[in-house]
């Protein structure tokens, strides 16, 4: 690999060490910081008024003159007067690109292309890129993406340093699959990115990356899969299907199962019986009923392990992010597993250490078949006897290094490894899920219930806040109770929006015969779980919150939830928090207060849809996946030249990789 330094690059100090700071050491990194897009600036004009102020223009004019001067905040502002061929002025200013302005005088003939901007009568570009006019490159120009205020113009002037570098850049793509995709070699493709001849050609060019870069992903995802297989086979315990033991469960439910629970609960089970370790993913929608698949699942696991001669029964965890979440999930399967002769119990930071130790004994010696918990699980101390299955709820909520820790989990006494159960709420789109988790099997659960009311959602603007305060007032004085959400406020913010702090003294005032709670990010766990239980238990009838009430938090008679500044979230966190009502035999409703200044229209989609997974595919396209799953919290992947539309080719590139292995 060849370093960069300022002497190759003809550059300065703080360039290199700007490059640095963006992960561009190299050539090689250089050369992998691809244009997003292009620019088109076949078409020269030559008169001020054949612009259109719409869109970027290329000009040809001559410089008038060419000043800098130093604003009051200490900024480089250079002002160029601009005359075109009929003799009419304006004026173009840059801030902070004297450097690049050194070379061009008064009087030079020049090339400018940007976007006008036309006020008070008066035409004028604000930092258009600028050219020498006898210099006749390709029409067809790269626009890099920005890295720590290195702009594109600079990228575009630097890649001849590096073009006779590319040749020497290896292939990615398997020769076979290449050729049968009918795909250039990648030199050929990173030649055309980089220096386009036409807009076919930065297009191909493009595609053809993109698909190599997905390719890489799913091969990475694919082969750490089959590793783990590997690793896991004859350690995991296989559990055959007993299609009398899962009747015998469901047969005591309360309810019957949807059709999707039934296919996913399958899935599970066929892939217990195989000889090494489950790695799947169960992503289900709010209120789909994910918790008692898995149940259902760790009983049949249990109970048929027993029935193995010569064999330890099996044991289960359950992994919760928050100690809420593990006291719900063991308050609600305790009876369930209890019918079955199952023991089970929890553990939680918030246990005395003598509990702990108890609770720990038992799961080692063998006691204990299943346990739920929150980090404590993760503890050094907590030795299971022959843990067989593990079950990850909202698996992005905890580190790689902390999942890691159950999935590879060696019993003591067996040394077996676990089958691995992660799930997850949030509803992802297929081609994303399979982009993030290639290494797991994906198991959707998106059949609500029968009898399951879909939840009424309003979006509603200021003006309308009286209307819905008089429809909270009905449903508490019926005797149900609301979730109030703000989003977090920085004290530094002027936005005129209620903090939850804030939003409790105002509904207060607004209901003063009401209950009011209030919870928030910065409250001990300790403190946060007296509040939500008070909630549970009815002594609270309106809850102030930030956005930390917790993805499956289960009161049956909250019908109410009011989102502040609703336009402030994405809608898959929107309908997170929706989810939170709707859980019981009454109907529901969402109100989402907007502030003064919202006039768009991507909030009408919670009206139209309660379906996350067409949600989430909104919000994807507008916010792209970083910010909608965060990047770093859930493993999207920051591409380096494909985007959300090349996701469609993920299950192509999928069965492509396969086929070519078993050929291998």
């Amino acid at each position: 690999m060849t370093l960069l330094t300022k002497a190759f690059l003809h550059t300065t100090d703080s360039y290199i060490k700007r490059l640095q700071k963006g992960g561009i050491e190299t050539v090689e990194d250089l050369i992998g910081h691809y244009p997003r897009t292009y620019k088109d600036k076949l078409e020269v004009l030559e008169y001020f008024s054949f612009v259109n102020i719409q869109e970027p223009n290329t000009l040809r004019v001559k410089i008038e003159s060419l000043t800098t001067e130093r604003t009051r905040n200490n900024k480089e502002l250079s002002k160029a007067v601009l005359c075109d061929k009929g003799g009419f002025l304006s004026e173009a200013v840059w801030f902070n690109r004297k450097y690049m302005l050194q070379k061009f005088h008064a009087g030079d003939t020049v090339k400018i292309y940007g976007k006008p901007k036309y006020e008070y009568g008066k035409l004028s570009f604000p930092s258009p890129e600028i050219e020498f006019a006898k210099d006749e490159g390709s029409s067809i120009v790269p626009v890099y993406p920005e890295c720590n205020y290195i702009p594109s113009v600079w990228f575009e002037g630097k890649m001849a340093s590096v073009r006779e570098y590319i040749r020497t850049i290896p292939e990615v793509l398997p020769e076979e699959i290449r050729k049968q995709k009918g795909f250039r070699t990648k030199a050929v493709n990173i030649t055309a990115i980089h220096f386009p001849t036409s807009k076919a050609d930065f297009e191909r060019a493009r595609t053809e990356l993109a698909y190599e870069e997905l390719f890489s992903l799913q091969y990475e995802g694919i082969i750490r899969k089959k590793d783990g297989e590997k690793m896991s086979e004859g350690r995991a315990v296989s559990i055959p299907m007993n299609p009398e033991t899962v009747k015998g469960i469901i047969s005591k439910l309360p309810f019957p199962l949807t059709n999707g629970q039934k296919v996913v609960l399958f899935q599970i089970l066929k892939d217990m019986e195989r000889p090494f370790a489950m790695q799947r993913l169960l992503q289900g929608d709010v209120g789909t009923g994910k918790t008692i698949v898995v149940i259902i699942a760790a009983i049949h696991a249990i109970l048929e392990s027993r029935k193995m001669p010569g064999k330890t029964p099996v044991q289960v965890a359950i992994l919760a992010p928050t100690e809420i979440l593990a006291r719900q999930h063991f308050a609600s399967s305790m009876n369930l597993l209890a019918e079955f002769g199952i023991t089970s119990d929890f553990l939680v930071g918030g246990l005395t250490p003598k509990q702990k130790t108890d609770v720990k004994a038992r799961l080692k010696n063998g006691d204990l078949s299943v346990i739920i918990g929150t980090h404590a699980l993760l503890e050094d101390t907590v030795h299971f006897e022959n843990l067989g299955l593990t079950i990850i709820d909202e698996q992005h909520r905890f580190g790689v290094e902390q999942r890691r820790a159950l999935e590879q989990y060696s019993s003591h006494k067996t040394g077996g490894l676990p089958h691995v159960l992660n799930m997850t709420a949030t509803p992802i789109p297929r081609t994303l899920s399979l982009t993030i988790y290639g290494d797991q099997d994906i198991s959707v659960l998106s059949e609500y219930p029968v009898g399951r009311k879909s939840i009424h959602t309003r979006v509603l603007a200021e003006t309308e806040r009286n209307e819905a305060y008089k429809f909270i007032a009905t449903e508490v004085q019926a005797g149900r109770q609301v979730y109030w959400i703000s989003p977090l406020v920085e004290e530094s913010e002027t936005l005129d929006i209620a903090s939850a702090v804030n939003m409790q003294e105002i509904l207060q005032s607004v209901f003063p015969d009401f209950r009011i709670g209030l919870i928030h990010g910065k409250m001990k766990a300790k403190e946060k779980d007296t509040i939500m239980q008070a909630f549970y238990e009815r002594k609270i009838d309106i809850l102030s919150s930030t956005s930390v009430v917790e993805v499956g938090v289960d009161n049956p008679n909250a019908t109410v939830i009011c989102i502040e500044a609703a336009e402030r979230f994405g809608l898959s966190q929107l309908h997170q928090f929706r989810g939170r009502v709707g859980r019981g035999k009454d109907q529901s409703y969402c109100y989402l207060f907007t502030t003064k200044n919202y006039t768009g229209e991507r909030l009408r989609a919670m009206e139209r849809t309660n379906d996350g997974f067409e949600l989430s595919e909104i919000d994807l396209e507008l916010r792209g996946p970083g910010e909608v799953y965060g990047v770093r919290q859930s493993g999207v992947p920051e591409f380096k030249i494909a985007d959300i539309k090349d996701l469609e080719l993920v299950s192509e590139i999928r069965a492509d990789i396969e086929e070519w292995m078993t050929r291998k």
